[in-house]
């Protein structure tokens, strides 16, 4: 089982981040727990801050008719990038303008989230390109409004899958969701440009998947 890139364009989308190594290692350790996803039979898959949407589109050619996809981004010049990229891979994602997942009512099987994570100072988080990739102290001001609000949204049996950079301390972050009901491990780890990207997944305490 595969994930090839998706056909995406983003020259008319400035203000969207460039699909970029992160991106990639994020669509890599997707591809690596496929079989895992599978076992799943997820319905409904949730990208947060879905960019250009080239992960969630990934998964939407992979998975066909059988689950709903939606997106989310608080950027809404990004909204409409991921729907582009959609649109040119023949899927169907919902996306919805909207910060994190706050305006949902639902519940999914599978929530993606490649979060802003540089460190940067909290000033720096401001509106258009900068909301991509500024994480505020340690990178973790929006990775942990995320994760504080994960059980809200995430089914008893689904998984959450979120990339992280050694700086936001993802060995601390594991800790914590343990603390907050989650059983966690990272799936992926690469060194690319000096940076050390990994990709965890968190599962609810008492999943037995």
């Amino acid at each position: 089982m595969s994930l090839p890139t998706p056909i995406y364009d983003l020259k008319q989308f400035d203000s969207v981040y460039e699909p970029s190594e992160d991106t990639f290692l994020f669509i890599d350790a997707l591809e690596a727990d496929l079989e895992y996803i599978h076992s799943l039979r997820p319905s409904c898959i949730l990208e947060v801050g879905s960019g250009s949407g080239i992960v969630i589109t990934s998964l939407a050619r992979h998975f066909q008719t059988q689950c709903l996809f939606f997106a989310t981004d608080i950027n809404p010049v990004a909204c409409l990038c991921t729907k582009q990229t959609a649109y040119l891979n023949n899927v169907v994602v919902h996306c919805t303008n909207m910060n994190l997942y706050c305006n949902f009512k639902s519940i999914f099987d599978i929530i993606l989230f490649n979060p802003p994570y540089v460190c940067t100072e909290d000033s720096e988080i401001k509106p258009g390109i900068n909301r991509s990739w500024a994480g505020g102290r340690d990178g973790r001001i929006i990775i942990d409004q995320f994760l504080s609000q994960l059980k809200l949204f995430l089914s008893d049996s689904g998984v959450c899958y979120m990339v992280a950079l050694k700086e936001n301390k993802p060995y601390e972050i594991m800790a914590t969701m343990k603390v907050l009901g989650f059983n966690s491990c990272i799936i992926k780890e690469r060194r690319i440009l000096g940076e050390h990207l990994f990709v965890i997944r968190f599962i609810k305490e008492g999943n037995l998947k």
